[in-house]
């Protein structure tokens, strides 16, 4: 089965978006699937090959106010077109992730795909609507760094002489994954049912999943993070005031 995967993120590396296509692509396993990015307008000529031949689609893409990202409308507009002039037999599947915490604030965004296939002449194949979409992201790193770290503190112990590994380092590690692993469960959860979905060729109802914390627990962390994220990549507030050079 031929499985075309587009990543719809805007950045050039890393992103949800990025993030998700990847997790579900090896969840594809049998799949022949092949990933593209559509930022550019040059992608374009690939991906459309490659539609021809696809027996499904999956585009993971955030939501950006309520509604599709300009650069993904704009790929639309050519793939309808395309869709139409060479009978495209694809079913398409949505990976849709926001920043909010509920999945749910996906829905009109997945209803915007929807229509879509009908005025491309495609199959609609359901969609997934993800919530606090960047936290997972993160966890993700937060999880390679727990990890970073546990295979450092085994090799120090080796070069100090001690045990590799005590039962005290095991528990905290353990536990730590066991944490990162819950709050991500239910989008491994339904990205899973997602992928079973486009295996078998199926259209399934549109499914909706979210980190797993609590709202008040979630406002309080995307808050820091955002403050964080302002001050080491944005301008403070004093350099708005400084003359242009």
């Amino acid at each position: 089965m031929n499985i075309l995967i587009l990543n719809g993120s805007p950045k050039k590396r890393g992103g949800a978006s990025k993030y998700f296509s990847g997790v579900l692509k090896r969840m594809l396993i049998g799949c022949d699937s092949t990933e593209y990015s559509i930022r550019n307008t040059q992608d374009y000529r690939d991906v459309f090959k490659c539609m021809e031949t696809s027996d499904a689609i999956v585009l993971s893409v955030p939501i950006y106010v309520d509604g599709i990202p300009s650069h993904v409308l704009r790929f639309l507009k050519e793939a309808e077109q395309f869709c139409r002039e060479h009978a495209c037999h694809s079913r398409l599947y949505v990976v849709s992730n926001s920043g909010f915490i509920e999945g749910r604030h996906n829905q009109p965004h997945l209803e915007q795909y929807r229509c879509w296939c009908e005025r491309a002449g495609i199959v609609w194949g359901g969609g997934l609507g993800i919530g606090g979409g960047v936290m997972l992201n993160v966890l993700f790193y937060v999880l390679l760094a727990f990890i970073g770290l546990f295979l450092a503190q085994s090799l120090y112990n080796i070069v100090s002489g001690e045990a590799a590994i005590n039962s005290a380092m095991m528990i905290g590690f353990a536990r730590s994954i066991f944490v990162l692993l819950f709050l991500s469960a239910g989008m491994l959860v339904y990205l899973w049912k997602l992928s079973r979905a486009v295996k078998h060729g199926k259209s399934i109802k549109n499914l909706y999943t979210r980190v797993m914390l609590p709202s008040f627990l979630f406002l309080i962390v995307s808050d820091i993070f955002m403050l964080l994220s302002a001050l080491l990549k944005g301008k403070l507030i004093f350099s708005l005031y400084k003359k242009d050079s």
